[in-house]
């Protein structure tokens, strides 16, 4: 089966898709990766130093990354007509999404022939949106998780959900290792929803509820300092450890 990776280029999209590539060696894999500009002005520096050990934990994760993943592409508008003629032109019969920057339009959707998977790094439909363990922790939930799920539609983290891999929150540990933590369990589903939608048994998932939930964005000023009162790090200097 031909399955077109969309990710991101930061450690934990990397390491999470590493793991997939190696766990599924009978696919055919194409991958594509998001990036974002230097930081904007604006942005509170603890991100900016959070950004600069992740840039880090790529440049040694580097010689780990399976040949698909060291050549990947960029694909910054798949929604465009350039990005959906290059989606078309790698003919996926799935499209597998891990912390891709980007919301995919009906059309971009619809190039894969059996849909499009997303892992989530939250638990759904609790925590959409961006850095959902962040959120997770600060609110000091007991759990954090990666939630599997279809992408039907530009909905954004609001697809048919497949399972939930959940796993006890770490706040002696920095965000980033929580983050990295989660993925062995999330790959695990992805992969056994691969393999059952590649034997012709896709996992139907079920509909998330209207109402509840909530989405959540980029942390502001405000939200770091309510972070840093609770005793909580951003980073530690250990989380390589996770990627071994």
């Amino acid at each position: 089966m031909k399955i077109v990776l969309l990710g991101h280029d930061d450690i934990a999209s990397l390491y999470a898709l590493s793991c997939l590539v190696s766990e599924l060696p009978e696919h055919d894999f194409e991958a594509f990766l998001s990036s974002e500009p230097a930081s904007s002005p604006g942005t509170p520096d603890e991100l900016r130093q959070l950004a600069k050990i992740d840039r880090r934990l790529c440049r040694s994760w580097q010689p780990h990354l399976p040949k698909v993943l060291a050549g990947a592409g960029a694909l910054p508008a798949p929604n465009s007509a350039a990005g959906i003629a290059r989606l078309r032109e790698a003919a996926p019969d799935l499209l597998v999404s891990i912390r891709y920057r980007r919301i995919l339009r009906d059309a971009a959707i619809a190039t894969a022939r059996l849909g499009v998977l997303n892992l989530h790094s939250g638990v759904l439909p609790d925590y959409r949106g961006v850095m959902a363990t962040f959120w997770a922790m600060l609110a000091g939930e007991p759990e954090i998780g990666t939630t599997l799920h279809w992408i039907t539609d530009s909905g954004i983290d609001t697809g048919p959900v497949i399972d939930i891999a959940r796993r006890p929150a770490e706040p002696g540990r920095s965000y980033l290792a929580n983050v990295l933590s989660l993925y062995p369990d999330g790959v695990n589903l992805l992969a056994q929803a691969i393999r059952a939608t590649a034997s012709g048994s896709p996992p139907a998932g079920h509909r998330q509820p209207n109402a509840g939930g909530r989405y959540f964005s980029t942390p502001d000023a405000e939200a770091l300092q309510s972070w840093r009162k609770r005793g909580l790090v951003l980073w530690d200097g250990t989380e390589g450890e996770r990627l071994i």
